[in-house]
């Protein structure tokens, strides 16, 4: 056998066309169409159908064309969901006979569809990983990391005095209106935090619990101050745990 005949065979039922009163064009294609209902089932040819396949399609020697089976396969399954649909819309299966279950009843125009439609799925979702592998036949994975290049990082440096006035420069001055009048000074809360000392340790949180954001701030800021000058000590057992203030030792 030669390989163009060899090729014919063994092409995929997606290159299979047919040619009809109703339509002309790939399988594939027919099978779209009666499903959308742009093509009535009952203007389809079943028989004609099978023939032209036959035609195109003759049987091949076993072992000589590996994707017969499954292109003939494919082929006899959509087409006897055809036949199926074709005959419950000529004659649809009434309701007096079937039994309580409904086993009886067989595969609904609904089911056959859905199986028409999966097919459809499936196959054009093969070919289209069957050409991603064909481009991706040449590459390999592999597990080794790529080591690094040695060499020394140049930068000129006007290109890092822009980078860096860049970072830093601010583009707008950020809104205050929100923060309202200041009415409590540094020095202010720095007065009261020293007062509330003299009876011992006191907790930060417990003395600007009755305080608003801004003097809760701004007496945070107090007690920095106080402790660099070393005038109480700051006390915490755990970052961002309670913060204790205590006198000096």
């Amino acid at each position: 056998m030669n390989k163009e005949k060899r090729d014919t065979r063994e092409r995929s039922l997606a290159s299979f066309t047919i040619e009809l009163d109703v339509y002309s064009g790939p399988y594939e294609g027919l099978l779209a169409l009666i499903l959308k209902d742009e093509v009535e089932i009952f203007e389809i040819p079943l028989r004609e159908l099978v023939s032209l396949y036959r035609d195109a399609n003759p049987p091949a020697p076993i072992g000589e064309a590996p994707g017969a089976l499954e292109r003939d396969t494919d082929f006899v399954d959509s087409a006897a969901s055809l036949v199926l649909l074709k005959g419950r819309a000529l004659a649809p299966y009434s309701a007096e006979g079937e039994g309580e279950d409904g086993a009886d009843a067989g595969p609904s125009p609904e089911d056959l569809e859905e199986r028409l439609i999966t097919y459809l799925k499936i196959k054009r979702g093969a070919e289209a990983l069957r050409e991603r592998i064909s481009r991706n036949n040449a590459y390999y994975s592999s597990a080794h990391a790529l080591s690094p290049r040695p060499g020394r990082l140049r930068l000129k440096p006007d290109r890092l005095v822009t980078a860096a006035r860049r970072a830093f420069l601010r583009t707008a001055e950020p809104g205050t209106e929100h923060l309202g009048t200041v009415t409590v000074t540094v020095a202010e809360l720095a007065a009261l935090i020293r007062s509330s000392l003299t009876n011992g340790p006191v907790s930060f949180e417990d003395l600007v619990s009755e305080m608003d954001r801004l003097r809760s701030a701004v007496a945070f800021a107090a007690a920095l101050s106080l402790a660099a000058q070393g005038r109480l000590t700051l006390a915490q057992s755990e970052p961002f745990g309670p913060l204790t203030l205590e006198p000096p030792k």
